[in-house]
């Protein structure tokens, strides 16, 4: 059986994992397909397969089994990406409270900081939710404030608290759709399935202008277009969506969350 020990690099059999192998490990812990590893790390598939195919070599063994899921971590792959994990929450113990949120939350979150951080010590990352719940999911985060409530419903045995809400309104030009980067993006295309309304997404749009220039049909939260100074017609269908907090019970996130808690909305 492979010997896996971590010091300040995780070691297998002796041999210590670059920062590339180990991240591509533990982004297939974490991500569960290589390509959505691959994603999450802004790296093409293959060379994700070649950083796990070079981890293999140094632990003489496979770390990967094939199934009907695809490809998934076997028993010393999952113990790899532990190890990881393990690490980079002993690296985090000596950090300052690590918070993230994303465009759509920025003010919400800088409001609270205002109080319950006067003197700017918190790290702060302003990211989509799928960079900010891997960096969460690997003991990097402490608090984070979701576009999407979907993470932390998915999230077994995670804390959270509602501290605000929003609207997603449907703007409708027909069945091409374009995405965009922020915002509960599978709520609206949730309900598109549940009205069973056919739908083609044809692209992701990071810009908000481009966004709504687009031609296509789109979802986008009513509190960033106003903040950005669109106006809504006023007539488009909406989704009521909650604004979740989710969090790990350490020194300084009380603080974060009673100055969240008083906000009903952004």
């Amino acid at each position: 059986m492979a010997r896996v020990q971590a010091s300040l690099t995780v070691q297998v059999n002796g041999h210590a994992l670059t920062d590339k192998q180990a991240k591509a490990v533990l982004a297939l812990f974490l991500n569960g397909t290589q390509r959505a590893a691959a994603r999450s790390l802004g790296i093409s598939a293959p060379v994700l397969c070649r950083h796990l195919r070079q981890v293999e070599v140094k632990a003489g063994s496979p770390i990967m089994d094939s199934g009907a899921r695809g490809t998934v971590l076997n028993e010393l792959g999952e113990s790899i990406a532990r190890e990881q994990l393990a690490l980079q929450g002993k690296l985090k113990e000596s950090q300052q409270l690590a918070v993230a949120c994303t465009p759509l939350t920025e003010e919400l979150l800088m409001q609270a900081l205002n109080v319950a951080d006067p003197q700017g010590e918190a790290d702060v990352t302003i990211s989509d939710d799928r960079h900010n719940m891997t960096e969460f999911k690997a003991g990097l985060m402490d608090l984070v404030l979701l576009d999407d409530p979907i993470y932390a419903y998915e999230l077994e045995g995670a804390s959270w608290e509602e501290v605000g809400s929003d609207r997603l309104l449907h703007v409708r030009k027909g069945e091409d759709y374009a995405a965009y980067r922020y915002g509960p993006q599978r709520l609206g295309f949730l309900s598109l399935e549940a009205e069973r309304s056919p739908y083609r997404v044809v692209r992701t749009y990071s810009s908000l202008g481009a966004l709504t220039r687009s031609g296509y049909s789109h979802f986008l939260s009513e509190g960033l277009m106003v903040r950005k100074g669109y106006r809504p017609r006023g007539d488009e269908p909406s989704i009521p969506y909650a604004i979740l907090c989710l969090y790990r019970p350490v020194h300084g996130v009380e603080s974060v969350l009673r100055a969240l808690r008083p906000n009903t909305s952004i």
